[in-house]
């Protein structure tokens, strides 16, 4: 019996060994954005328990908005490790204490990011086309830029929102306009003209999808590139347009959330997610442009995603500051028939 033991616990070494770590019984959690963004993480979840020896776990948010509003409500006992958010909700979530600045010192893909893409709240984990998706059987005539969303032709088929990207939708209309975030009234004024085209309006990302496929909506006017990125192709009906100008990529992070007592293990989590061969599988779900310098874009996006020559850049601090007041505006001007 002894010795039946004894092989028994050498031949339970060697699977462990072969296996790679052991996963530590705490986990670490991570929150970020369900549909899409779930799936892509789950399909690395266990390279990446293997190689760092901790276990993952998922908690999703309708947007980085929601996110912060979960972590705010949680602050005096923070319930997650990591938090994958856009950065201008980061930097709030920086200015209230809610996360902290890495330990670069244990993250050591971090070299192989582009100082431009490391932001004081956390470094880049990937960058996401924002534009328009539609599906082309249901929509009079192919969309191509902003300005199309304004055709008399759409009328009542449009869905879009404030709540995704810190209304980023006010600030291409108030660009378009001759505004910018700065000079928001411009925008205001340009979507009272898109009124009669507005039909639902969406509060998460994915539900501009579930809109256009339940035929609720034809047109996302304001839409996430990942969400409909596995229904595109040569034969689909569904089509993304990133117009040439003004584009706009949301720049999306990853964040430690401050007072939690694993630092270390979720130090090795990010690591893991910064790999390159693990960002090459992330995005090519996705459809978006990972910020390791050694791994490489899906090549499906090459037909959807133009020249990158007119990034929008929002002063995000000024955003933040306003965003409380474009949200009423918006609600009274916009929403209100």
């Amino acid at each position: 019996m002894k010795r039946f033991l004894k092989l028994s616990l050498m031949a339970l070494a060697l699977q462990l060994a072969l296996d790679g770590p052991a996963v530590a019984a705490t986990p670490i959690v991570i929150q970020t954005w369900g549909g899409p963004f779930t799936d892509a993480l789950n399909s690395v979840k266990v390279d990446i328990e293997k190689s760092t020896g901790t276990q993952i776990r998922l908690v999703t948010q309708a947007s980085s908005v929601a996110g912060l509003q979960r972590l705010e409500a949680q602050k005096a006992n923070p319930q997650v490790d990591l938090w994958m958010t856009a950065d201008a909700t980061a930097a709030t979530a920086l200015a209230e204490g809610i996360i902290e600045p890495l330990p670069k010192d244990l993250i050591p893909n971090l070299k192989d990011i582009p100082a431009k893409l490391v932001y004081p709240a956390g470094p880049t984990i990937w960058s996401s086309p924002r534009g328009m998706f539609y599906r082309a059987d249901r929509t009079p005539f192919p969309i191509k830029k902003w300005e199309d969303l304004w055709d008399p032709r759409l009328k009542g088929m449009i869905t879009t929102s404030i709540d995704q990207d810190k209304g980023m939708f006010i600030i291409i209309a108030a660009m378009l306009a001759g505004g910018n975030e700065k000079n928001i009234g411009p925008g205001f004024e340009k979507l009272k003209a898109l009124k009669p085209n507005l039909g639902v309006i969406y509060k998460a990302d994915a539900e501009a999808l579930k809109l256009v496929q339940a035929g609720e909506a034809n047109v996302a006017g304001y839409g996430v590139l990942g969400v409909v990125y596995k229904l595109l192709g040569p034969d689909s009906n569904y089509k993304f347009v990133m117009p040439a100008r003004p584009q706009f990529m949301s720049v999306n992070l990853v964040t430690m959330i401050k007072g939690r007592p694993n630092r270390a293990e979720a130090a090795k989590v990010i690591n893991a997610i910064l790999d390159p061969t693990i960002q090459e599988r992330i995005v090519e779900q996705l459809g978006s442009i990972p910020s390791n310098k050694n791994a490489k874009a899906p090549e499906r996006i090459r037909d959807v995603i133009p020249p990158l020559e007119d990034l929008v850049v929002p002063d995000w601090d000024y955003v933040n500051a306003h965003y409380g007041e474009w949200v009423e505006r918006w609600n009274r001007e916009i929403v209100t028939r």
